[in-house]
């Protein structure tokens, strides 16, 4: 079993943190069986246990982190990957940060994956590499004509600074335990005036019941808006934009279904409840105004949100 992690704010280091609430985690393997049909070895639960993980929110800087932070392995990765779950091959953020990428530039991705982002620039910039620790994907990588290294970012940082233009992380510091070593290297990495791009899943997101891949091992913290002004304080950073991707039809739907379920579920049972809930989603929102909603970037001011949110910081020169 893992030992517990330090009390502090992984991020700005504050020693005053809340329990907002605790989640176990023989819940998390149960919600991988069921959910995504995935199911780890028994030297895998053994490491990490059955037993209950405390969600803690930082009083400063707001970040809620988990602790113990159990911080997946190789071996919880290669089985988790053999499951349901696969690497995505485009996201919503890779066209955020695309447009931040001039020609010539020199990009790092750290965490590349399969290197979906990194093939879709690759041919505008002077020069692209990846920071990858999956031996499988890496060998993708260079495959496909692109510099990989697989040591640690933090390692990296130290005899390769200042090397890059832009430095990327996409769905990258949710994993991580050591937050601010790893955003410090991040900023190490590109030149003074350089771009860091990040994105993270929005915790204010629509949700229904246990998400396994939102707890550990899998994710050690999650993210507001709030997080980033915290990145460019700790860091003397500036913080350029944050961008918020908009809610899937079905969750614009569901979310203003969800009060009429509430409502009905004591008078008519569940079943009927939810049946209204629906018809009366499909009314409020038909697929015509979800798309204005979206052209017009209402989603964010009403408190609506999709799984992920884009940022763009800047090193000071």
């Amino acid at each position: 079993m893992l030992v517990a992690s330090p009390n502090s704010c992984p991020l700005c280091g504050a020693s005053s943190a809340a329990p907002l609430s605790r989640i176990h985690l023989s819940d998390v393997w149960q919600a991988y069986a069921e959910q995504w049909a995935t199911s780890f070895s028994d030297d895998v639960i053994a490491k990490y246990g059955n037993g209950p993980v405390a969600l803690r929110h930082c009083s400063r800087c707001e970040l809620e982190w988990f602790d113990p932070a159990l911080e997946g392995d190789s071996a919880f990765y290669s089985q988790l990957f053999t499951g349901g779950i696969t690497y995505e091959k485009w996201r919503w953020e890779f066209d955020k940060a695309a447009q931040h990428i001039a020609g010539g530039a020199r990009v790092v991705e750290v965490g590349s994956g399969e290197g979906a982002f990194l093939r879709s620039v690759l041919s505008r910039c002077s020069s692209v590499e990846a920071l990858e620790k999956n031996p499988h994907a890496a060998d993708l990588l260079r495959a496909a004509g692109i510099k990989v290294s697989e040591d640690d970012v933090r390692a990296d940082a130290l005899v390769r600074p200042g090397r890059a233009d832009v430095v990327c992380a996409f769905q990258v510091l949710e994993h991580v335990a050591d937050v601010r070593g790893f955003l410090s290297a991040l900023a190490a990495i590109v030149v003074p005036g350089g771009e860091i791009l990040l994105s993270v899943p929005n915790r204010e997101r629509f949700r229904e019941g246990l998400e396994p891949n939102d707890c550990p091992p899998h994710h050690l913290s999650r993210w507001s808006t709030r997080q980033f002004t915290a990145v460019a304080e700790v860091l003397a950073l500036d913080l350029v934009r944050v961008e918020y991707q908009p809610p899937c039809l079905s969750h614009a739907r569901a979310s203003r279904g969800r009060s009429v379920r509430t409502t009905l579920r004591p008078v008519t049972g569940e079943g009927m409840a939810q049946l209204a809930g629906r018809a009366l989603a499909r009314v409020r929102m038909p697929e015509r105004r979800y798309a204005r909603l979206i052209a017009e970037g209402r989603f964010p001011s009403r408190g609506e949100y999709g799984h992920t949110m884009f940022a763009v910081l800047r090193r000071r020169g």
